[in-house]
């Protein structure tokens, strides 16, 4: 999954998001884009210095300094925002698009859910979550990045077979520490559930939900300490967007590519 990255930025991202590039998972090449919004007429060139200075930035943590030999490009164009990170994952292939949280009602913020909505890539949306909680010097961020997958919640709603799936993919190539499944189906037998959970050699549990999804979800993460919250939005859509408008978690968006 996280082999061939696109990291589309708009340079007002969490602090946590450059230096959790690459760190995650066996990456191998990381693209990274900015999309000008077409509609602000602003000079492509203005952004080139801090285009190469985050290149400069993955160059040196990730080849030379954890010597992983990560490749990294860089693309910068005028655009629509949405359709172009979307147009460009495509075209280079990204198995995994890395996008900055914006609340809605601003263009990076509409471009987060176009992409939810309309781009078959699966997605990791990054946020300000423990920006002021966390301390910001290098080992206690890069040890934030590590275990970025420390704690996952996956709501679901009915066949859990895609998020297993990606759970046993993604014990391949990041730390896992336990799992928790917060069912919205009494479809769903949370006994062979939490079996299928052990088959894959991890901990954690699986809580019946009993309200509405968006207040639930968060209000679990909150209490089940969540570090990332495991979304399908092939399946479940509505849950997606909502829990991504509304959530100060980061959060893996699942689109089945």
């Amino acid at each position: 999954m996280f082999e061939n990255i696109l990291y589309a930025t708009d340079f007002s991202e969490s602090p946590f998001m450059l230096p959790c590039v690459g760190i995650i998972g066996k990456t191998k090449n990381i693209h990274l884009l900015h999309v000008i919004d077409e509609q602000n007429r602003i000079d492509p060139a203005l952004f080139e210095p801090r285009m190469q200075e985050a290149r400069d930035f993955l160059d040196e943590e990730l080849n030379i300094e954890r010597n992983k030999g990560v490749s990294t490009d860089v693309h910068l164009m005028p655009g629509a925002p949405g359709r172009d990170i979307c147009g460009i994952a495509e075209k280079l292939d990204a198995s995994l698009i890395v996008v900055n949280y914006h609340k809605p009602g601003g263009p990076a913020g509409s471009a987060t859910m176009e992409l939810i909505r309309n781009c078959r890539r699966d997605l990791l949306v990054m946020t300000m979550l423990s920006s002021s909680a966390v301390d910001q010097s290098k080992m206690a961020m890069e040890a934030y990045c590590t275990n970025l997958f420390g704690r996952v919640l996956c709501p679901i709603t009915g066949e859990p077979a895609a998020k297993l799936k990606a759970l046993r993919a993604l014990k391949e190539e990041v730390s896992i520490g336990s799992v928790t499944f917060l069912c919205f189906s009494d479809r769903v037998d949370p006994v062979s559930l939490a079996d299928s959970l052990k088959g894959l050699g991890l901990g954690g549990g699986v809580v019946m939900a009993e309200g509405t999804p968006r207040k639930e979800i968060i209000e679990a993460a909150e209490k089940t300490g969540a570090s990332i919250i495991m979304l399908d939005a092939g399946a479940e859509m509505g849950m997606a967007l909502s829990v991504v408008a509304a959530s100060d978690y980061p959060a893996l968006v699942l689109k089945h590519p």
